[in-house]
């Protein structure tokens, strides 16, 4: 089977020779020899903008049962459900919130009587990022009880994700210190239970490359973020300090880019004999529609043709593929994840 690159190369004339992919030494396979499950999931949406704020609504975006409908009759069998766990803990145990439990009780709830997997996961945990050491029991404590509180739900329809894009000063070997701590702590009550595993550099194609050595656990996956080129899905986005606009996507250069980025994954998950989620991809929603689409399409077949699943970021929110002031898909949104939908 010919690689992503040279598919492209096919039949394209380029000005100049690109350069190489990015040289990355590829991690000794030492899984190969373990037989590793399917993962319960292959397209999936991230319900964003809602429960990663400090309280729902503060960014303008409330999940409803009726966009998770949506979301199943478009047919996408997975939501990923980010949450910001730390703040809603409290005391020298680091309870969580009754009421934060329930109403993600609720939301998982309904997801699986629509026939969709969940992925769980801690978002936004910004003290972690500056003080790894003295946050790791914070985090231990809430998957403790997160594991604890879910054992009893099956271990297909709900996932577990570590922790979302580490930075800072959780580098590449405190990640995996993370992992190696945590992965026991679920393992305990959960020993069926798919689990996601974290990367360092926000869950980058560098930081998975820089990942250490995978437990032998035939449920972890791992994970990588996507939005490069960083100044075309971010441009005018007021948090991304990228205000240059009208940058194009598209062509032989840049889908040549992206098919050496994919390679690099695949090679990851070929070489440590693990599936990856690509846990989040999207372009802002002030780049103009059609530009969107394009790149959206592009990455998701680029996903696909790589044996990932995927995990559009996000739904209704700032890089959203559904208008909730219409209530309505954005067409070509829509298509560009799930081509021919209705």
């Amino acid at each position: 089977m010919r690689s992503l690159s040279q598919i492209l190369l096919t039949g394209l004339v380029l000005v100049s020779a690109c350069g190489p992919s990015t040289g990355q030494a590829v991690p000794e396979p030492a899984r190969q020899s373990m037989s590793v499950d399917r993962p319960p999931l292959s397209r999936c949406m991230n319900l964003s903008g809602a429960l990663e704020a400090n309280f729902e609504g503060e960014w303008g975006y409330t999940i409803r049962f009726g966009h998770i409908d949506a979301i199943a009759a478009a047919g996408f069998d997975a939501i990923r459900l980010p949450v910001r766990w730390s703040a809603h803990v409290s005391g020298a145990d680091h309870r969580i919130d009754p009421d934060m439990l329930a109403r993600v009780d609720a939301i998982i709830a309904h997801a699986r009587s629509r026939g969709l997997a969940v992925v769980l996961d801690v978002h936004h945990f910004e003290a972690m990022m500056a003080d790894p050491l003295g946050q790791l029991p914070v985090l231990e404590a809430i998957w403790r009880q997160l594991a604890t509180h879910y054992a009893d739900v099956p271990a297909d329809g709900l996932v577990f994700e570590i922790l979302n894009e580490p930075t800072d000063r959780v580098s590449a070997a405190e990640v995996d210190r993370i992992n190696a701590r945590l992965l026991p702590v679920i393992r305990a009550v959960s020993p069926e239970r798919w689990v996601i595993l974290t990367s360092a550099r926000w869950n980058n194609i560098d930081g998975l490359e820089q990942a250490g050595p995978l437990p032998s656990d035939p449920r972890v996956m791992m994970t990588v973020h996507y939005y490069a080129p960083f100044d075309f899905t971010h441009q005018g986005a007021p948090w991304s300090n990228r205000t240059e606009t009208g940058i194009s996507w598209g062509g032989p250069r840049d889908e040549l880019a992206l098919a050496e980025d994919f390679e690099a994954i695949a090679a990851q998950m070929s070489a440590r004999n693990v599936p990856v989620l690509l846990g989040e991809f999207g372009v802002y929603a002030g780049v103009p529609e059609h530009l969107r689409a394009r790149w959206v399409s592009a990455v998701r077949d680029a996903a696909e043709m790589s044996g990932l699943s995927w995990c559009h970021w996000g739904f209704a929110s700032t890089l959203r593929s559904y208008d909730p002031a219409q209530e309505a898909w954005i067409p070509a949104m829509r298509d560009a994840l799930i081509p021919g939908s209705d």
